[in-house]
């Protein structure tokens, strides 16, 4: 599989996390010292391979969240289902469509994707973060609050799934604080 995505696409995920050095050698030599030639089912790796997380908001807003591992799709897929459109993405060709349930039409819409990290948003992340440093705040969308908030809800998916139970997020922030 590795040696297959360095043909595709040598700056590919999967290439990159096993290697820096980009050639067939460089990939078979870093899947033999590295863990990412260790077999799947007889290591340490604890992390789940799909996840389906359900969160309630103030107001009564329910969304959720499908986290699948082992999918034919490269990247991430969104679908958000609102009461007037739903918006479905696709990162990694580019892709997004719009369908309007008012009027039944649906725009398409290509854009080219990142080079990089997380199709170009780590990139984006870190000249945003050092403009901040700089004193220009344009590139920063979220606050810093926001920030913790959406990485402790991810912590808080994590004990509910390790745990079984509901996470109440108030109580859940107040505990870590």
């Amino acid at each position: 599989m590795y040696l297959d995505r360095l043909r595709e696409n040598a700056n590919s995920f999967a290439v990159a996390a096993v290697t820096v050095d980009r050639t067939p050698e460089g990939v078979m030599r870093g899947l033999e010292t590295g863990p990412y030639g260790r077999c799947v089912y007889r290591c340490d790796n604890d992390v789940v391979d799909h996840q389906v997380v359900l969160m309630r908001f103030a107001g009564g807003l329910s969304v959720s969240l499908t986290m699948q591992g082992s999918s034919h799709v490269e990247g991430r897929t969104v679908r958000i289902d609102g009461t007037r459109a739903t918006l479905l993405a696709n990162e990694s060709r580019g892709e997004f469509e719009i369908h309007d349930h008012r009027s039944g039409t649906s725009e398409h819409i290509s854009k080219p994707r990142g080079v990089g990290g997380h199709g170009g948003g780590d990139e984006g992340l870190t000249r945003a973060f050092v403009g901040a440093l700089r004193g220009d705040r344009a590139g920063v969308l979220t606050s810093a609050r926001e920030s913790v908030m959406s990485h402790l809800m991810a912590f808080a998916a994590e004990q509910s799934r390790v745990s079984g139970e509901a996470v109440d997020m108030e109580r859940y922030r107040r505990s870590v604080s």
